[in-house]
């Protein structure tokens, strides 16, 4: 199952699924404070809002979660997230767009998931292959790629 990731350099992401919108971010530049990220559904829920902890740090302050909507975040670092009911994921990233575009996102230490990067000029585009077609967190997958790439223009 593949999905498409994409947006301008210094706004948001959007994930489609066959063209089809399934969620949005939105970040805010804050300087010497960390930047404000934001993801939302397509229905524009509010599903979670955290803040870097700073500007060359790799954790995140959790600001907002809509409970109702989203497992619950207990752990959120760059490299890895812990939802509630222990489902946590890992994202293995050495962006080098010429020499390695490619990421891998793990799953109880198995891979499950390979990004590649694709640079434009002005624009940010992903293509992230699910490897098993009944994976059932794909929504807590793409909510921590959302919320670890959002603001990262540098890879």
């Amino acid at each position: 199952m593949e999905f498409t990731i994409k947006g301008e350099f210094y706004s948001g992401l959007n994930v489609y699924k066959n063209n089809e919108l399934l969620l949005y971010s939105k970040f805010k530049h804050r300087w010497f404070r960390g930047d404000l990220i934001s993801v939302f559904d397509k229905d524009d829920n509010l599903l979670i809002e955290v803040s870097e902890s700073g500007m060359w740090d790799d954790k995140y302050l959790i600001r907002y979660q809509n409970k109702d909507l989203l497992a619950t975040i207990l752990f959120l670092s760059r490299n890895e997230i812990t939802f509630s009911g222990n489902i946590k994921f890992k994202l293995s990233q050495t962006w080098v767009i010429l020499l390695n575009p490619f990421a891998k996102i793990y799953y109880e230490e198995k891979e499950i998931a390979k990004v590649n990067l694709k640079r434009f000029m002005t624009i940010r585009q992903f293509s992230l292959q699910l490897k098993d077609e009944n994976f059932i967190y794909i929504d807590n997958l793409l909510i921590y790629f959302l919320l670890n790439q959002t603001s990262n223009n540098f890879g």
